[in-house]
């Protein structure tokens, strides 16, 4: 139980990324709060944890790239536990579009979800930290495409690639805090949206696994033993650190 009596805002924890390493906190013993668009998205969510660990849940509904929505559900994260001492911003979206035809638009909205939740999160929760005094955990999520180019994702990649940049500044920032700011870049992970663009001819799972040494996609189970440790006393001497979670994906020159 290396994370009991913490607490963990975990968002885009519906589903996914998000939900796994909420499961995966409150299975260490961290009362989690769970956020997403809609309360719906979180129910079972909800209902793992509370039939299977011995922690406290609270369900928050937030647009992460809205400042006033991300104020209130630091506020209520406060008035349900207190304090917070780990953050992991999982929500994001996906952008797949030739660059050319590429709307502004999205492009727009993918840096809204993706960077702006990202940094909107990172300074709310991170102005709690510091006014606190105790320190804390803050776990971003990147991708492989911040390291290497996968065309026709330009948006996603420009937010990722922002993504890693803010983690090493925050990080940088926030030491004289005890924050630890530490980033996670995940490769083909077997989630929903990896599967719609599985299902509809974008992505090629040969292709895919084809690059990947360990020979296989990873599954949403395979981040919660990294997202632990970066929330955990275990982390307390590693901050701005980008951690390629990819089955050797990125390191693999051979294809």
């Amino acid at each position: 139980m290396r994370l009991r009596g913490k607490t963990a805002i975990v968002t885009g924890s519906g589903r996914g990324i998000g939900a796994a390493m909420a499961r995966g906190f409150a299975q260490q013993g961290a009362n989690v709060v769970l956020v997403s668009r809609t309360l719906a998205q979180l129910k079972e969510q909800e209902d793992w944890i509370q039939a299977n660990t011995g922690v406290s849940v609270l369900s928050v509904e937030a647009d992460v790239g809205d400042a006033g929505a991300v104020q209130r559900m630091v506020e209520q994260a406060l008035d349900g536990f207190g304090h917070i001492d780990i953050l992991a911003n999982c929500a994001g979206i996906t952008m797949v579009s030739p660059s050319e035809t590429l709307s502004l638009e999205n492009w727009h909205k993918c840096l809204r979800i993706n960077l702006d939740g990202t940094f909107l999160c990172c300074q709310k929760v991170g102005a709690h930290m510091i006014e606190r005094g105790m320190g804390g955990k803050i776990i971003n999520i990147t991708s492989i495409v911040a390291h290497a180019a996968i065309p026709e994702r330009a948006a996603y990649a420009a937010s990722k690639g922002g993504v890693m940049q803010l983690t090493q500044n925050l990080a940088v920032e926030w030491a004289k805090h005890n924050i630890q700011v530490n980033a996670i870049s995940p490769g083909f992970i077997r989630t929903e949206i990896v599967q719609d663009l599985i299902d509809k001819g974008v992505h090629k799972p040969e292709r895919m696994t084809a690059r990947i040494p360990a020979g296989r996609m990873g599954e949403v189970e395979d981040l919660v033993g990294p997202a632990v440790f970066y929330a955990s006393s275990d982390s307390d001497y590693v901050t701005g650190t980008i951690l390629k979670v990819d089955g050797g994906w990125l390191a693999n020159g051979y294809v």
